[in-house]
């Protein structure tokens, strides 16, 4: 299931790129140079906890941890747009 719900979030940022902002589905996010090699410091400072660093992850186009983000502009899906995703492919947070 958690590959069905990578795969969702993937199809989300996609399908919804051209729609960030105030009210959009995604949140437009600069990664700084203290967070290129933790995931889960964006995810800290996008969602406020560190349990997304997957998500971030996948939405900077980085397969592994040890993987440097890139240093740019990335689309993050929204909390609610996870918690909506999480529920509908039964995924837990542990």
């Amino acid at each position: 299931m958690r590959n069905e719900f990578y795969n969702a979030i993937r199809r989300h940022i996609e399908a919804n790129a051209k729609r960030t902002g105030y009210g959009g589905s995604l949140i437009a996010y600069q990664v700084g140079e203290d967070e290129i090699y933790d995931a889960s410091l964006v995810s800290l400072r996008a969602y406020r906890t560190r349990i997304h660093s997957d998500v971030v992850r996948l939405a900077c186009g980085v397969s592994f941890a040890h993987e440097p983000l890139p240093q740019k502009l990335v689309l993050l899906p929204s909390l609610n747009a996870i918690v909506q995703l999480q529920k509908k492919y039964e995924v837990s947070n542990a």
